[in-house]
């Protein structure tokens, strides 16, 4: 996918936007209800600059001990768009599903299903922001 004007992005921390992009990662959760809008359409993963810095203790239960191991090893990204997926579903997350988004689910989480991951490369280069947003025309 070469054009990505139009399409809705999110910008996540690293290394969660990383596992996405690995297909590690196949539900996207966050304790908020703000991207029920995504049900339906391709996003855009942007990866953050920031590494969330509790990543290991917060998958630790739901990641296998070789790709942490492997996570130790992904490059320091500049901020960019590293993926796109379709959000084939949206909704309240049990904790079961907890192995698919890669944390805990007691917490209530509202998820994003992802599906038909497309890696970008090179990344797409930008400054990400909270909640949606899209590139300028012209973005490749």
């Amino acid at each position: 996918m070469s054009d990505l004007t139009g399409i809705p992005i999110i910008s996540m921390w690293q290394p969660w936007a990383q596992w996405i992009a690995e297909g590690w990662k196949l539900i996207e959760s966050r304790t908020h209800n703000r991207f029920k809008s995504l049900e339906g359409k391709r996003i855009g993963i942007h990866a953050s600059a920031k590494w969330d810095a509790d990543w290991s203790t917060a998958s630790a239960d739901f990641l296998p001990y070789e790709r942490r191991m492997q996570t130790f090893n992904f490059a320091r990204l500049k901020p960019s768009v590293i993926c796109t997926a379709l959000v084939s579903s949206y909704g309240p997350l049990t904790p079961a599903e907890g192995k698919w988004a890669l944390i805990e689910c007691e917490t209530p989480r509202f998820g994003l299903w992802l599906r038909d991951l497309e890696q970008i490369k090179p990344a797409i280069l930008c400054r990400g922001r909270q909640g949606i947003f899209y590139l300028r025309d012209g973005a490749r």
